[in-house]
């Protein structure tokens, strides 16, 4: 999303020593960035569904280059404390850009999404997965840029021409989707792909399912195809949208798991900032030392944070791909036939062990591993989630669905933000800034201890989520049937 998650490591623990922020109100901007994504999310896809991805594209576009620019603005007028932007609208103004960015990247995605998912069939997931990789992968994209072009240089602000690059980097990726992005009309493809789709197609697989059947809507036979209620014509004919949601289920079960899974990966995501800074700030154990143990600059702490959020895009967007391509794969063979949802659980238990895991560091040396490890779990939620959601409810209203069902997100993210943030200030003293010429900021040097209740907290949310998605992969016919 424009590097969003690159922004909330780096920008935002610089922009909090520049403007003398504590935990939780910087927690409390970015997670307005995140509520920005997802509150507007079913309005976006409202707007998306009915008029298409244009007119969506040329507002993101205008949105998150003017988001990142007021930001920018706050951060270069940062030490007037007179006439500066932050001096002027303090801390409202930093949530209005924020919001500004989020409801921009929603309608980047939300655009791509929905058109590439009117654009395939059998291998959707596959197809959504390499758009929705493709935004995971901005951050390492972005990050990447900056460690080439920006860190080597001495004489630059890195946070102020990095905001710069986000602004002009998003409306330009805007632009050019403002070019390509279209749906393209299924009965326009050539007859003989359809036929060889058809032929390939699962139709020997039946299983006797009156339950799931009457379910679904029909009234066949006892025994039924098991997976001709998921064909193409079902899943655009179906449309389980707006109040109708709110009978099913179904719907809450996968809010809730979102929400879980979602207020996990935002947590670790926003918050490895400040825990890379507390484990290199944590003071040793042992005073006597040599001097080759002292704490690292500030300039190896933001090469370190740039080189994990790198890791954790990288991860991200083979976690999307992987989710996609595989229940795809699952889901067609002959010898298998997997319903996707079955992926839920799958991924609930990688966030549980990224969480256990990173309950257990204690040097930034060992981040890697819980790391990668959110970043593979946070991008299979994304690949999976959604393409759920549209088998099970309908493909007319997708983009508003989901966006309802995007809610979650903003409200778990929201509440385990604000929980880190408390937890890490209560344990946070002043240290030097980051930046050399601002005062110094309160940062927590006591290692995994600064942290640790939220991580605990977080571990027990994944385990919540591992048992709600086991429910929908084993206690719900319904879900293994439409979901397929």
């Amino acid at each position: 999303m424009a590097g969003k998650a690159r922004y909330a490591v780096l920008a935002a623990a610089t922009l909090a020593s520049r403007l003398d922020l504590n935990s939780t109100q910087i927690n409390s901007i970015g997670a307005c960035g995140n509520l920005g994504v997802y509150l507007s999310s079913p309005l976006i896809g409202r707007i998306v569904d009915r008029r298409g991805p244009k007119p969506t594209l040329v507002f993101a576009a205008a949105a998150l280059c003017s988001g990142y620019l007021v930001v920018r603005a706050f951060y270069t007028t940062g030490d007037d404390h007179e006439s500066g932007l932050f001096a002027r609208f303090g801390v409202p103004g930093l949530i209005l850009a924020e919001l500004l960015t989020g409801i921009g990247s929603t309608a980047g995605l939300s655009s791509a999404g929905n058109s590439v998912a009117k654009s395939f069939n059998k291998r959707r997931a596959a197809a959504l997965s390499v758009v929705l990789s493709a935004f995971g992968l901005s951050a390492f994209f972005y990050s990447s840029l900056s460690s080439l072009f920006l860190h080597p240089r001495a004489d630059t602000d890195v946070t102020s021409s990095f905001l710069l690059l986000l602004a002009l980097g998003s409306l330009l990726s805007m632009l050019v989707g403002l070019l390509f992005v279209r749906p393209i009309p299924r009965e326009t493809r050539h007859p003989a792909s359809d036929a060889r789709e058809a032929e390939e197609a699962p139709v020997e697989a039946e299983a006797t399912l009156p339950e799931a059947e009457e379910q679904a809507g029909g009234s066949g036979t006892e025994r039924t195809p098991l997976l001709r209620s998921t064909s193409s014509k079902s899943i655009e004919e179906r449309n389980i949208a707006g109040w109708a949601l709110l009978r099913e289920l179904d719907f809450y079960l996968i809010f809730l798991f979102n929400g879980l899974c979602a207020g996990v990966g935002l947590c670790y995501i926003n918050n490895l900032g400040q825990v890379v800074r507390s484990l290199a700030l944590a003071a040793p154990i042992d005073p006597s030392l040599p001097s080759s143990f002292a704490a690292p600059s500030p300039a190896a702490i933001a090469l370190l944070q740039s080189r994990l959020v790198s890791l954790l895009s990288l991860f991200n967007f083979l976690g999307r791909l992987l989710s996609g391509f595989t229940s795809d794969y699952l889901l067609h063979h002959p010898s298998y036939r997997l319903p996707r949802v079955f992926f839920l659980p799958l991924t609930a238990a990688l966030y549980l062990a990224s969480q256990l895991v990173a309950t257990r560091v204690t040097s930034t040396s060992a981040l890697w591993a819980p790391t990668a490890l959110t970043g593979l779990a946070h991008g299979c939620l994304f690949g999976i989630s959604g393409i759920v959601g549209l088998e099970r409810f309908g493909m007319r209203s997708f983009s508003q669905t989901n966006g309802v069902l995007a809610l979650a997100p903003a409200l778990f993210g929201q509440a385990t933000n604000l929980i880190f943030g408390r937890i890490y200030d209560s344990r946070s003293h002043p240290v030097p800034s980051l930046v050399a010429s601002s005062a110094p900021s309160l940062t927590c040097t006591l290692g995994r201890a600064c942290y640790l209740p939220a991580f605990e907290l977080t571990s027990a949310m994944s385990l919540c989520a591992l048992g709600v998605g086991l429910w929908l992969a084993i206690g719900r016919g319904a879900m293994r049937v439409r979901a397929a």
